[in-house]
């Protein structure tokens, strides 16, 4: 693919911006990649090792921290963060139509179903670890064509390859870093795997050699060569004039110009809306991204993103100000007791030296006052045998003078205390530094079910700033895929969809055929996402279940009333085996219910009515003559007949302006989403015929200089003969 000069004289800018990244943000990597090695790999460095061989030590391990992440680990997939989509303040009320409330809930079911869809790899719990051992994790949003025979894309988020190979602009200040200028990912490829993706001629001007710094463009790894591609997305902002017009709408000044143009080619009576003051300038952006590798800029795109696509995702960082510069210092969970681990390490294996060590002598004896006989020696070595020690109490049978002492046992030295006391602390101080403690107040014994369930939502207080980072970054993706779903569900199709209690079914889009049918043609700026910590469907069933038990319990006219008109909510929050088929008899139950109910209240009607009527029949007969004197009396008239025609002609005229400024409506939406996405094809378009552009230009170049080298050729004097 041939890149306009523009864009390839970029490189090096490029290249500077990734390594100056890297410079600034290297201590927070290389800390990511130790306390990952740390906490699931090993706690002890090979130099550590060596040195305990050298004193002759165990090089035993206590690994206690994993443990801590674990239990943390395992509560946070009993959660589910609860996703909302509500209407953006400021935007005109006439938009507040029941389609455009529906079309809220489905875009907030969707992204239910894109967040915890199981083909995400269950994202929550990986970038929740990467939080809790690592310290930071970063996400993507992307969008991919549904499958290889498909023409239509889905937009999803997943968790980036590897956090410490994403970069971002280090003036962000914001959490997620999307409000910075430029972010990027690098991914790893092998010189065969770059050369079958961008040609062999890519490969020219790459080293695979190690440089001084800590960072290298191409490297070998043992035999292999390794090359580092970059996506690099940026930002590119645009002056524009905005108008507020009578209808509430915000539009750029070129779309009004272009609605107004369709308007009148229409034939449209109405008059369009018109602007309200004076226009003001804003700035919008768009992201382009650029891949390249050490060599040369590979591709340049246009995207349709409006905001960053890959997110930061923040564990409990702080900003350290030193010598002047302040950088941001990422810390994970177990931060603070990396240095009680390594004591519980020492301690335990000074515990194990001992063990090692430890005398298995029994007896000392003389070596003289050991009986030859092999049946009194068995005594000495057999120590688990009950049976009786015998010596030579002296010397030599003929000289009795010499005496033997006695064998007697030997005394074991006790392990040091403190080595004991050290390694059992070493677990209580590091409760202490990780604040793992549990919320309950009482032991488990004495609680509920539902106790357990609700403290099973987060029982370490001192893992919320983790979790409170993580729902930042889920809150960031949430906002991406709002503002690309109109950009990219713009066909008919049918759309997946998670409700809140936990059932998956699928609404149809874009169906003209359909009246039913849902256009995710809305402004994204019109939608806001808020994201919060919840608990799983089940955890919810659960809690929900006891409570209406409970209550049935405490009040006799609610039982009542559950009995006769809740059983479908009691069924729903019941998670056993066969309840979709419950539910559905349920269903029937209570229509067969209701019928008998109407059918006896029917009846009762009836009963009465028939009483009332015999004993009023008399009387009626007599008011029906009444009135119906008076009503041949009541004649209206003439004034009172035109002042029923104006009346009618009056509400009819106001109906059809209602329907007129619908319409009108209707029409400017439909416009200003034709106008804008004419606009995002034309610059791709445009993008397009740049590159085309700067091919046809290289082409040329080689063109021209391939009829030089065959002129000059043709033109070089013959060898002579005579030699």
């Amino acid at each position: 693919m041939v890149i306009a000069a523009k864009h390839s004289e970029r490189l090096e800018e490029l290249k500077k911006k990734v390594e100056d990244w890297h410079k600034y943000f290297g201590g927070n990597i290389k800390r990511y990649e130790e306390f990952m090695r740390f906490v699931f790999k090993s706690t002890m460095t090979n130099d550590e090792k060596d040195a305990l061989k050298d004193i002759d030590k165990p090089t035993l391990e206590f690994n206690v921290l994993e443990s801590f992440i674990s239990k943390l680990r395992g509560e946070f997939a009993k959660q589910q963060p609860g996703l909302t989509i509500r209407a953006q303040d400021g935007i005109p009320l006439r938009m507040l139509t029941p389609k455009f409330t529906e079309t809220m809930k489905v875009v907030e079911a969707h992204l239910r179903a894109i967040f915890f869809d199981g083909s995400n790899d269950m994202l929550e719990y990986n970038i929740y670890t990467d939080l809790l051992a690592g310290g930071f994790s970063a996400l993507r949003v992307f969008t991919e064509y549904v499958n290889e025979l498909s023409f239509e894309q889905k937009i999803g988020l997943e968790r980036v390859f590897n956090p410490t190979l994403v970069g971002f602009d280090p003036l962000a200040v914001k959490s997620h870093k999307g409000d910075g200028r430029y972010c990027f990912e690098l991914y790893p490829l092998t010189k065969d795997q770059f050369e079958d993706e961008f040609g062999k001629e890519a490969m020219e001007g790459v080293k695979f050699t190690r440089g001084l710094g800590d960072f290298d463009w191409s490297y070998k790894n043992e035999d292999e060569e390794i090359v580092l591609v970059c996506d690099f997305y940026e930002k590119v902002g645009k002056r524009e004039k905005i108008i507020k017009l009578t209808n509430g709408y915000t539009v750029r000044e070129r779309e009004y110009e272009a609605i107004v143009k369709e308007w009148d080619d229409m034939g449209m009576t109405a008059q369009p809306p018109q602007p309200m003051g004076k226009p003001r300038w804003t700035v919008t952006e768009t992201v382009v991204r650029y891949r390249f590798c050490e060599s040369g800029v590979l591709e340049h795109t246009v995207t349709n993103y409006k905001h960053l696509p890959i997110i930061f995702v923040d564990g409990n960082s702080v900003q350290i100000t030193e010598s002047g510069s302040t950088e941001q210092y990422t810390r994970p969970y177990v931060y603070n007791a990396m240095g009680v681990q390594k004591l519980k390490d020492y301690s335990g294996n000074c515990l194990a030296n001992e063990l090692e060590n430890m005398v298995q002598h029994k007896f000392i004896v003389a070596k003289e006052a050991i009986p030859d006989n092999p049946q009194y020696i068995d005594a000495y070595t057999n120590v688990q045998k009950a049976d009786v020690l015998v010596y030579n109490h002296f010397q030599n049978r003929d000289n009795p003078e010499v005496v033997l002492p006695p064998p007697r046992e030997v005394q074991r030295t006790p392990i040091p205390p403190t080595i004991q006391e050290t390694f059992r602390l070493s677990d209580e101080m590091t409760v202490a530094i990780l604040g793992a403690f549990d919320n309950t107040g009482a032991s488990r014994a004495d609680l509920s079910g539902v106790a357990v369930a609700r403290n099973a939502i987060q029982s370490n207080a001192a893992s919320v700033p983790y979790i409170v980072g993580f729902i930042k970054g889920i809150n960031r993706g949430a906002e991406i895929i709002v503002d690309l779903i109109p950009k990219y569900y713009r066909t008919p199709r049918s759309l997946p969809i998670l409700k809140a209690n936990g059932k998956r079914e699928y609404v149809e889009i874009n169906n003209d055929q359909n009246p039913d049918s849902l256009y995710m043609d809305y402004d994204s700026n019109a939608l806001d996402v808020k994201v919060e910590v919840g608990t799983n469907f089940a955890i919810q069933k659960e809690v929900a279940l006891q409570t209406i038990l409970s209550l049935m319990g405490a009040s006799e006219i609610f039982s009542q009333f559950i009995n006769q008109h809740g059983l479908q909510i009691l069924l729903d929050n019941i998670d056993i085996r066969g309840v979709e088929e419950l539910q559905e008899k349920a269903a029937v139950f209570e229509q067969e219910l209701q019928q008998q109910a109407e059918q006896a209240k029917q009846q009762q009607a009836q009963e009465s009515q028939m009483m009332q009527q015999q004993a009023e029949l008399q009387s009626k007969q007599a008011q029906v003559g009444v009135a119906l004197a008076e009503k041949q009396l009541n004649v209206p008239t003439k004034e009172e007949l035109e002042m029923l025609k104006l009346q009618e002609k009056s509400s009819f005229d106001q109906a059809t302006v209602a329907v007129k400024e619908r319409d009108a409506e209707t029409n400017f939406l439909s416009l200003l989403s034709t106008i804008r996405s004419e606009s995002v094809e034309n610059e791709l378009k445009a993008a397009q015929i740049d590159a085309e552009n700067a091919r046809t230009a290289v082409q040329a170049h080689l063109d021209i200089s391939k009829h030089h080298h065959e002129v000059k050729q043709a033109n070089k004097p013959e060898p002579s003969k005579d030699k």
